[in-house]
Formats: C-alpha cells, structure tokens, sequence
C-alpha cells in the first residue's frame, strides 16, 4: 500500500478504472445487492439509466480504493497542494463553534468518508476554520478483523501519527465526557443499518423506502446540547476530487427531538444522491426486511 501511496494522485485516477474494472467485471463485488439497491432507489428511471448508475457506481468505487491508498502515504503538504477534497463553506464550521459548545457532524457513505481525517488542510478561502486534531473526532467502527483494523487506522492518521481523538463507537460516549471542557466537533458516518443489538434506532423513508437507522449520534447532541450538521461531499466536474459543505440542522439537539434530526438528515442526504447516484456506495445492504 505503502508503494502505490507514493504515486501522484493522476496515476491513481488512471488505476481507479482498472480497479473499477476488476471489481464489476472479475469479482463482480457485492454486484446483486447493488443492483437491487439501485433498482429499488430508482424506480421511476428505465433499465438503460439505472445501468448507468450501475456503472458509475464501480467506477467510484475505484476511486475509493485508490484515493484511499493514496491519502495514507500524504503529507500534510500533499494534502493541500493536491485539492482534493476543498471546503465550501467554513464560515458554517465557524458559526457552528460560536453557538453551541460542540458539534455532531452526521455524515454519510457518500463521497470519499477515508479522506475525512484531512479537514483541517481543505480549507482554501481567507476564512479560517475552527477545526483542528485537538478538538476534530473521527468516530469508526471497529472492523472484525484486527489486520484489517490495524491497517486502516494507521492510514487514517498516516500524515498526524499521534492523533488521539479516533473514537471507537463503544467509546463515545466516555470520550464526550472526558472532553466536556473543549468544543468538540465529532463527525459520525449515520447512514448504516443499526449495529447488532443497538439498543434504539428511528425509523425514516429514504430513497422511498422504509429504513431502519442509527440515532446515537442525535441522542448523543440531545444529552448534551450540542448542535447537529450535515455533511455533504459531492464530487467535483469530471467527477473527481471533492466539495464539502456543512448545513446546520440545529442548534441545540435539546430542543428538538430526535426523529426530526433523522427525518431531516435523511433528506439532506437523498437530495444529494439523487444529484449524483454514482457518488454512494451502494454496496451495503441498507434495506432489510423487518
């Protein structure tokens, strides 16, 4: 991994279509629950633009791969010169530290969530943002197998080795705690299904169907009154690299409830697919029968 991190990021988009390729074509990765899931999102298009989603789907998933690598071998200083991921509006960051003595960031399997750990270096307007390793938290789920978790946090925190704010989701809520004095801004992927035995989800329509969903993260601002946003991260003309940009849902979770921070997240997040089908990862099974 470490040998093709070294190569520019052109030639890592030049082997994403070979990694794309390989994954619809010689593994056919996970290719019947994406069908299903873009069939079932996308009942109104016909079968030929359905395939296009289809196609463009394995297409990012390359990217995926290969961006992933890539942000694990990169400096601070590749980071910035790259561009690739650039900030919209980090005046919304700012505004979100000033109102609320920390933040829920609810983000999604949408873009490129591997390259989330490089924030402080997207941003490239005279506004700075409030974001930092100090008070920036990464929440993962651990992966079962312990290489494989072993791995992806040491590329997670390549470029800042001594980053201690990656927070296990068992842990979170110890991890709040303990950093009640700091305005934190915690970034949480939601659009899962509900982990084995979790003890409380909310039920939301997504994409036009029924969906069971996490709701820790909104519990977790309710608690504390802590604002909640949404994060989205589109991609740019040509479909490669990144725009983030953060809507605020409220500004203190208190006084809301949590099936509207859901309700609202969930919004958010379908208008952006529906602008660019090929940007999620459509590989997951979502939607399961109750």
């Amino acid at each position: 991994m470490r040998i093709f991190a070294a190569l520019p990021l052109c030639v890592q988009y030049f082997n994403a279509h070979i990694v794309g390729w390989i994954a619809r074509y010689v593994i056919r990765y996970r290719s019947s629950v994406v069908k299903i899931n873009i069939d079932n999102a996308f009942p109104e298009l016909d079968s030929k633009a359905r395939k296009k989603i289809y196609r463009d789907f394995y297409l990012h998933f390359g990217q995926l791969v290969c961006e992933t690598i890539w942000f694990g071998g990169s400096s601070a200083k590749r980071l910035k010169k790259s561009h690739i991921v650039e900030i919209e509006n980090p005046q919304e960051l700012q505004h979100l530290y000033d109102c609320a003595p920390g933040t829920i960031v609810l983000c999604s399997h949408i873009g490129n969530w591997e390259l989330y750990g490089g924030i402080p270096y997207y941003n490239y307007t005279q506004q700075p943002i409030p974001v930092n390793y100090d008070n920036a938290s990464v929440v993962y789920r651990k992966l079962k197998s312990p290489m494989w978790d072993e791995i992806f946090k040491t590329n997670r925190t390549f470029c800042y080795p001594h980053y201690t704010n990656m927070v296990e989701s068992s842990n979170i809520m110890r991890h709040i705690l303990t950093h009640r004095d700091k305005k934190m801004f915690y970034f949480m992927i939601t659009d899962q299904w509900p982990y084995f035995k979790a003890p409380s989800y909310i039920m939301v329509d997504f994409m036009g169907q029924k969906t069971r969903t996490m709701s820790g993260g909104a519990a977790v601002a309710q608690k504390y009154h802590l604002a909640v946003a949404y994060m989205s991260m589109k991609r740019r003309k040509g479909g490669k690299k990144y725009t983030m940009q953060f809507k605020t849902i409220c500004e203190d979770a208190s006084q809301t409830n949590t099936q509207h921070i859901m309700e609202r997240y969930y919004e958010l997040l379908e208008n952006d697919i529906k602008q660019d089908p090929g940007n999620y990862l459509w590989s997951h099974k979502r939607w399961k029968k109750f």
